[in-house]
């Protein structure tokens, strides 16, 4: 201006000295107005620029925390989508359901970080663009990753693995990343132009203030007084935005874990991020050093770090730190050094924890490893395009499964259609640009030829993703060489074809054998069938069905036992024999059944199994064959035999009874006749007696045959009992024979009766003799066995301790068939008249109702041995219930007993004897006259009544007795226990065997009486 006003005068005339000096006064006033007037108009333009200068200011911060926010979010998908791969990838190779968790919270994570990123860039078109590309990205890349868990899941892992290893996920993933970095490198230049615009108007409001310094430095006071307005209004709201800044900067400075620390070490500030990380408070960490109180472990020595801090002024880099629980964390550190005012030097370091990152990246590179060696292992080789119509990305399996060259990553589609075989390259076509142009899947198989020369069957699996408007888009595919399969396959399918001839050619002559063992099985005269273990009925063969009047299909299906042939009685012993059968055991019988016409038949049935080369039966085969004509036969001629048996024992008894007759006949005549002589009398009394002991132990005999006798036991010596029979026996049987004795010192008594034992011994021995006739040993022999509970014994013992007596010859032997037969009544090898049949089976009688057994053990050639088993005795002795004790003391003779006899003889000398004994006796010839007797009000202590009478026996009488004389002792007297088992379970009376003497049955009555009343 003031150039102007210079030029503007210098064209002028210059006026007179008054003039000139008035115009000088009057041209200074108005320039130094003009001066003021331009310095006001400069101050209040500074001003509205500085203002609007501000203005910008606060917008480019607020931009600039938006920008801030937005990369954050996006640092936050990322590290979700990161999550989720690692729990997708850590599921697929371990099959462990934990790793679901962070791939669900990775999912979750990113769509939550997703909606922030919309909030964030709500308003700004290009930012929603990039936005919408990135979601369409992960979109795809959860759609892939929920695809292979769903076939993991199912059970498909093979397909999940097919599908990872096409790459696809790791091509999206790439492009997720691509688009973030791209989208943080946009906010980042935003962020670098808001602060360039902050530091324009900073610069703006700097060169005002000089101007306007410069212009009131040569203007006026109101220049100045404007000057100093706008200098202290600039430095207020410089010093606003400072402060401004400085809070800001304190916030985020104590949200991030940021540390501030002296050279040393010495930790001068600590965020409440750094709390939150390592868990010490400020008030723990200020004041002590970081990398004691954090344990720093460096990748580098600490004094690189700090001499690269102290040259460039930062430094950046991956620590280790110990938290306060223990806990060791992984962080990215950025370290910057700062001047203070002072002059010291202070290191901000602001660090990121990278932990799970780390581990997770860890985990994902073990996982890869270890996919890449599945696929190495597996054959398995994989392609990815773009588009149909672009080459694809192969991997190196591919290379080597196709016999390209190493190190070629890509093959177009021509390339690929001239490896494939001309057999299969129309169809191939067909198929695959069928896949192209309608999208979703295609396994097929097909043959190539490769560069070599070589033909290989591969398998391929391809997936297509189309683009969002339906056209072509990505094309994985997994390939596998399948030569070895295929090969397999048609080895497989001529073996087939062979098989097939074989089986035709078997199943011939299978039916065949077939139709030869039916008319086998079908043409037996024997019933015959096939069953399951279980007792299920298989087959049966047609004389089964013929008896029985069932057709093949209702035998088929049913238990064996549930027929209706089965009596109901044999149904439970049916289910155990086909329980032992099915155990191994062989059983053999004779069974009653009913056949299609309601008549009874005897059966010689049998149950034998049938095992596999295991040794396991897997079959019973039943058999029946009709023995009712040969059961009867035998019967008929057993008769005949017991006829002739009955009539030569009947001859032998009435030889012994005869002579037992005669002498009692001449000792009763001698003591009639001469009754002076006391001595003689009482010696042909004895010789009565004896005669009568001797019938008694006759009709013992007989009894324990028929297994009706009762046993007189006592407790024997085995040693001194064996020996005793064995000096009979030397002297019996003849010089031709040895009797050897074997008993072992420990042996225990046995219980049983004496002279029905010696008997036994005796018979066995004369069996002996006779089977030995050129002479042999006989050895009798004793030893002890014990039968466990629940352990089954050949003989059927039951569980106890046992004396196993033995008689062993060593004779001619018996074959099978007379072995069966030896214990049967009647049954005889010997010549007519010299042998009754009942010698075995009276010792087996005699054993069995001893409470033992006997077994018979021979063979021909082999000799025989019989054993007995035979109870042990206990430690108290059993006396013998034959010896009855005498009377200890004699009775009142009001002790009154009533005697009921319908023999005279019997009577008569029973009276007596009890009479002399103590009794007052009272008696009748029949159960009428002893009732009368009762009703006529006699006294009566104890009755006795014989069983057989002819009008009212002695049960009936002893009961209409008690009737009116409840409590009356009875005793019931027999020589004939054939109901023994019955009379014995009645309790109104005790029964006697007959014969029995005065002694022992006045023991019995003075036994009840001294019990009272019962």
């Amino acid at each position: 201006m003031r150039r102007l006003v210079m030029t503007h005068a210098d064209s002028q005339p210059e006026p007179p000295g008054p003039l000139k000096i008035f115009s000088l006064r009057r041209r200074a006033t108005w320039g130094v107005a003009a001066i003021a007037v331009l310095v006001m108009a400069m101050g209040l333009g500074a001003r509205h620029v500085i203002r609007d200068r501000e203005r910008s200011a606060n917008e480019a911060v607020a931009q600039s925390d938006h920008a801030q926010a937005l990369i954050a979010t996006l640092g936050d998908l990322l590290i979700g989508a990161d999550d989720a791969e690692t729990g997708q990838r850590g599921f697929l190779l371990t099959g462990k359901p934990a790793y679901l968790g962070p791939y669900h919270h990775g999912i979750a994570a990113t769509r939550r970080a997703a909606a922030r990123a919309r909030d964030l860039v709500a308003g700004n078109p290009r930012r929603q663009d990039r936005l919408r590309a990135l979601e369409t990205l992960l979109y795809n890349r959860q759609a892939v990753q929920s695809h292979t868990i769903d076939l993991a899941q199912a059970g498909d892992r093979a397909g999940a693995v097919a599908v990872v290893n096409t790459d696809e996920g790791q091509h999206l993933m790439d492009a997720i990343r691509a688009t973030v970095a791209g989208m943080v490198a946009d906010e980042q230049q935003v962020l670098q132009q808001h602060r360039a615009e902050r530091q324009r108007s900073q610069h703006w409001s700097g060169y005002l203030l000089a101007g306007l310094l410069a212009a009131a430095a040569g203007g006026m006071a109101l220049g100045a007084a404007t000057v100093a307005w706008l200098l202290s209004a600039v430095t207020a709201r410089k010093d606003a935005a400072a402060a401004a800044d400085r809070r800001r900067l304190l916030a985020m400075m104590d949200l991030a874990a940021i540390m501030v620390r002296d050279l040393n070490g010495t930790i001068r500030f600590w965020s409440a991020g750094c709390q939150a990380l390592y868990g010490y408070t400020a008030g723990t960490a200020v004041g002590q050093s970081s990398h004691a109180l954090l344990q720093t472990v460096f990748p580098v020595p600490l004094a690189e770090i700090e001499a690269a801090l102290l040259q460039d002024g930062h430094w950046s880099g991956e620590l280790r730190h110990r938290r306060q629980d223990g806990a060791e964390v992984t962080v990215i550190a950025h370290k910057a050094m700062r001047r203070e005012p002072d002059g010291r030097n202070l290191v901000m370091e602001n660090v990121t924890d990278i932990t799970d990152l780390r581990r997770a990246e860890a985990a994902l590179r073990i996982n890869e490893a270890r996919l890449r060696l599945v696929q190495a292992v597996g054959g398995v080789a994989y392609t990815d395009q773009r588009s149909p119509a672009d080459a694809a990305l192969v991997s190196p399996e591919y290379a080597r499964l196709y016999g390209l060259p190493p190190g070629q990553t890509h093959i177009s589609v021509q390339e690929w259609a001239a490896l494939v075989h001309p057999d299969d390259e129309d169809r191939l076509r067909s198929e695959t640009g069928a896949l192209f142009a309608q999208g979703g899947s295609l396994a097929t198989e097909f043959r190539i030829r490769r560069p070599n020369g070589a033909v290989h069957w591969i398998a391929m699996r391809v997936e297509t993703f189309p683009h969002a408007d339906g056209t072509p888009g990505r094309v994985v595919s997994a390939h596998r060489d399948i030569t070895e399969i295929v090969r397999a396959r048609e080895e497989q399918a001529s073996r087939a074809a062979e098989l097939e001839r074989l089986v035709a050619e078997r199943t011939a002559a299978l039916a065949e054998a077939e139709a030869r063992f039916r008319a086998i099985f079908d043409s037996q005269f024997q019933m015959i069938g096939l069953l399951d273990p279980d007792g299920t009925v298989l087959e049966a063969n047609q004389t089964a069905c013929e008896i029985t009047g069932l057709a093949p299909g209702q035998f088929a299906g049913r238990r064996f036992w549930d027929g209706a042939e089965w009596p109901d009685t044999e149904r439970a012993r049916l289910r155990q024999d086909v329980s032992e059968a099915a155990a191994g055991t062989l059983i053999r019988r004779e069974v009653r059944i009913v056949d299609a016409g309601g008549h009874g038949l005897w059966i010689d049935f049998s149950l034998k199994p049938v095992r596999d080369a295991a040794g396991r039966v897997v079959w019973i085969i039943p058999e029946g064959r009709d023995i009712t004509e040969r059961r009867s036969l035998s019967s008929q001629l057993a008769q005949a035999q017991k006829v002739q048996a009955l009539g030569q024992l009947a001859g032998g008894i009435a030889h012994d009874f005869n002579n037992i007759l005669q002498a009692v006949e001449g000792a009763a005549t001698l003591i009639e006749r001469r009754p002076e002589d006391i001595d003689k009398s009482r010696r042909l009394a004895r010789l009565a007696i004896e005669a009568t002991s001797r019938g008694a132990s006759i009709t013992r005999r007989l009894l324990s045959f028929a297994r009706k006798g009762e046993l007189r036991t006592e407790v024997l010596s085995t040693a001194a009992l064996l020996g005793d029979v064995r000096e009979v026996l030397a002297h019996t049987l003849g010089t031709v024979i040895t009797v050897r004795c074997v008993v072992p010192p420990d042996v225990p008594p046995v219980v049983a009766d004496r002279g029905q034992l010696e008997t036994v011994l005796v018979n066995l021995g004369t069996n002996a003799r006779d089977a030995m006739p050129h002479g042999g040993t006989l050895t009798l022999a004793a030893a002890v066995e014990t039968v466990a509970a629940g352990a089954p014994h050949p003989a059927g013992l039951a569980p106890g301790n046992y004396v196993r007596l033995s008689a062993a010859d060593t004779g001619d032997g018996m074959d099978a068939a007379t072995l069966a037969q030896a214990t049967e009544p009647f049954f005889t090898t010997k010549a007519a008249g010299q042998g009754t049949g009942l010698g075995l089976p009276m010792v087996k009688a005699f054993a069995e109702q001893s409470g033992g057994a006997m077994a018979i053990d021979s063979a021909p050639g082999a000799g025989t041995t019989v054993t007995l088993w035979l109870r042990q005795a206990g430690d108290t002795v059993v006396p013998s219930p034959g010896e009855k004790p005498g009377r200890t003391g004699g009775l009142d003779a009001s002790a009154r007993v009533l005697l009921v006899d319908d023999d005279d003889m019997v009577r008569e000398t029973m009276a007596a004897q009890l009479e002399e004994l103590g009794f007052t006796m009272l008696v009748a010839s029949g159960g009428a006259e002893a009732l009368a007797l009762l009703e006529a009000g006699e006294v009566v202590d104890a009755l006795v009544s014989d069983l057989s009478m002819p009008d009212m026996n002695g049960v009936t009488t002893i009961e209409r007795a008690r009737t009116m004389r409840s409590r009356l002792p009875c005793f019931l007297l027999t020589g004939y226990v054939g109901e023994r088992a019955a009379l014995e379970a009645e309790d109104s009376f005790t029964l006697v065997r007959k014969p029995v003497s005065a002694q022992a049955l006045a023991a019995r009555i003075e036994a009840a009486l001294a019990a009272g009343p019962g």
